[in-house]
């Protein structure tokens, strides 16, 4: 592939998509800016002109795909039957936030792994992000199932599910999500619900 430096009306967002394929696969550390630049289609110097450097790059990753606000908006896409019993509201919760992490896989990926290399523009990200679950998780669980008397020890059992989860997928990626998702959700209940 010919690079060009022809710029396309959304060049920038191609290229945090590109960014963002590269660097859950290999980390921030193994993509270089060449390899980026080829995958996009253009010259190195096209990817500078947006972003001044890769540690740029990555907080534009983390910050301008919105990925913490569109965890957050997840909740208006599937409707929490209100009929169903504390149990079956809790599971269906969880299985709302499950599926909603599991669609921003690639970032949560490599904010997980940029934080481990202890990146220092990871961290207040995911502590950003830590603070928009806890939030959301929170406010599901005071919607949908107000029965919990203790909703932030609740909070804090079903984010510690969710990422339990997730890491389980990463290293276990033959399980299917929903099963993993529905060992999980029986075990939030069993802790929660008397």
């Amino acid at each position: 592939m010919t690079a060009t430096t022809v710029p396309r009306a959304n060049q920038r967002e191609h290229i945090l998509d590109e960014a963002l394929k590269l660097m859950s696969a290999q980390g921030s550390a193994g993509m270089s800016m060449r390899q980026l630049a080829m995958a996009c289609g253009v010259q190195v110097a096209a990817i500078y002109h947006y972003f001044p450097s890769k540690e740029a790059l990555l907080q534009s990753v983390f910050e301008e795909r919105r990925y913490a606000t569109r965890l957050a908006e997840e909740e208006d896409l599937v409707p929490i039957p209100s009929d169903g019993t504390v149990a079956e509201r809790l599971r269906a919760v969880f299985e709302k936030f499950w599926n909603g992490m599991l669609g921003e896989e690639e970032v949560i990926r490599l904010l997980l792994g940029e934080a481990l290399r202890n990146q220092p523009y990871a961290l207040p990200t995911g502590t950003a992000l830590l603070e928009v679950f806890r939030a959301g998780v929170h406010a599901l669980v005071t919607q949908h199932v107000p029965e919990l008397e203790q909703t932030d020890t609740a909070t804090e059992l079903f984010i510690a599910q969710i990422f339990a989860g997730f890491i389980r997928h990463i290293f276990d990626p033959a399980t299917d999500t929903d099963v993993i998702a529905a060992e999980l959700a029986d075990t939030l209940v069993a802790a929660l619900v008397p």
